[in-house]
């Protein structure tokens, strides 16, 4: 059984990994030492590179990946792209026989092979599917009732 690398992009290390990176960049390139020091500039700007290096690469270490934030989420199992999709767009998500079927609103569907993957990774990967997709359902559900009933002021917090 194959163990997934899961990534929550919004989270607070990765926040972290980018400020500091694009702190490093600016600083590196506006030259922010004076000139003894240019060398100082150069490996700052290095460091800022590094960073967002390393903060893009987590998606190909491994063949199994899951990165995921509040918008939509990536799926790499067994390919080198993956597949990528927006929570607003699923449908339905069905798990049998240790194949994922995720039905989009355009009625495409996607289907993944997790039957190598983990049972407590499997458990996961639906966890995080159905937590965002019914955020999403019931958040659509209360803009169309306040659509309807015209309540959209209460509904918005004014």
């Amino acid at each position: 059984m194959k163990k997934v690398h899961f990534n929550n992009i919004s989270s607070w290390k990765n926040g972290i990994l980018i400020i500091t990176s694009i702190i490093c960049f600016l600083i590196g390139t506006f030259e922010l030492f004076s000139e003894p020091n240019t060398a100082w500039n150069k490996r700052i700007s290095i460091l800022s590179t590094i960073l967002m290096m390393l903060f893009f690469a987590r998606m190909f270490y491994g063949k199994y990946y899951v990165g995921w934030n509040k918008v939509g989420i990536t799926i790499r199992i067994k390919s080198f792209l993956g597949k990528s999709f927006n929570f607003k767009d699923v449908k339905s998500t069905d798990l049998q026989n240790g194949i994922l079927t995720v039905v989009k609103k355009n009625g495409k569907k996607i289907e993944l092979d997790l039957s190598e993957i983990e049972e407590n990774d499997v458990e996961r990967i639906t966890e995080i599917l159905s937590e965002n997709t019914i955020a999403n359902t019931v958040y659509n559900l209360l803009l169309a009732y306040c659509l309807l009933t015209k309540d959209l002021v209460n509904f918005l917090g004014r």
